[in-house]
């Protein structure tokens, strides 16, 4: 009898240490299992993810740069769940993306202040821009709000008091500009056929531009900057994710703010300490 139970005990315990190793290579085969986590961006600008990609690399996660050309798809792609994460914008374009489609995105992190600028094949000053001439402008709604108060601030034009303001919002144009909504893709490409067009930053540099040396004038920075802030932004229910956040914290560190001083010589701000 002792025997007999001996050896169901004996053969329990294979059984049990069997299962028992066999649910610890799952957990270790699921704690090693490779991650991707897909970012959205805009522009060829994207040297300062480089070393963020390597060191995630090291530790199983794939962080895939997805490009775009515009600044709508990357919250429909957020949203949609086609990306993880995107970094392209500024609270005002989340905050209008949100207003339409019920609060689905979230900002979890602030990453640089981006000022637009304005620029001219065809004029040296401000001043000096043809009369009657075409100024090309952003047409998505929150970059075209943000381009026509740069050339209000510029002295070319005055606006309602308005928040969001738009070409019907004009009330003062003394010099007769033909305001002219594209593609923010084509700010820069339509340049030599307008009198002067109003470019983001990247899309500047992809162009070739120095913007702190070649925009006619530069968007203002100061405590009316914040809704331009850029920020990295997930879907809401994802806003607690851990490793989300840790992408922020590598975002936000003394390599990148190197990197973007190197790269961009003032002309993106980083607004981390």
């Amino acid at each position: 009898m002792r025997k007999r139970s001996a050896l169901f005990l004996s053969i329990f315990s294979i059984v049990f240490l069997v299962f028992a190793l066999a649910g610890c290579s799952k957990t270790k085969a699921k704690s090693n299992e490779k991650k991707t986590v897909k970012v959205g961006v805009v522009g060829e600008n994207n040297q300062v993810w480089k070393p963020i990609i390597k060191k995630f690399k090291k530790q199983g996660v794939t962080i895939k740069l997805v490009k775009f050309s515009d600044y709508i798809k990357p919250n429909t792609a957020l949203a949609e769940g086609d990306i993880d994460l995107n970094a392209y914008q500024g609270y005002v374009l989340m905050d209008d993306y949100n207003k339409n489609h019920g609060n689905v995105l979230s900002a979890i992190g602030e990453t640089t202040l981006n000022p637009i600028g304005l620029y001219s094949k065809k004029a040296k000053s401000v001043k000096k821009i043809p009369a009657n001439s075409t100024i090309a402008i952003p047409n998505d709604t929150v970059n075209a709000a943000r381009a026509l108060l740069l050339l209000q601030s510029a002295g070319l034009i005055k606006l309602k008091d308005v928040k969001t303001p738009g070409t019907g919002d004009i009330t003062s144009n003394p010099k007769n500009f033909k305001i002219k909504e594209v593609e923010a893709s084509q700010t820069a490409r339509v340049l030599p056929d307008v009198g002067a067009s109003v470019i983001n930053v990247f899309m500047a540099l992809d162009a070739g531009f120095n913007p702190t040396k070649q925009a006619l004038y530069n968007e203002p920075v100061n405590a009316k900057s914040k809704p331009y802030y850029n920020i990295i932004v997930s879907r809401s229910k994802d806003k607690n994710n851990k490793l989300y956040k840790q992408i922020v914290a590598a975002y936000q560190s003394n390599t990148s703010k190197k990197i973007i001083k190197k790269l961009y010589k003032g002309a993106v701000i980083p607004l981390w300490k």
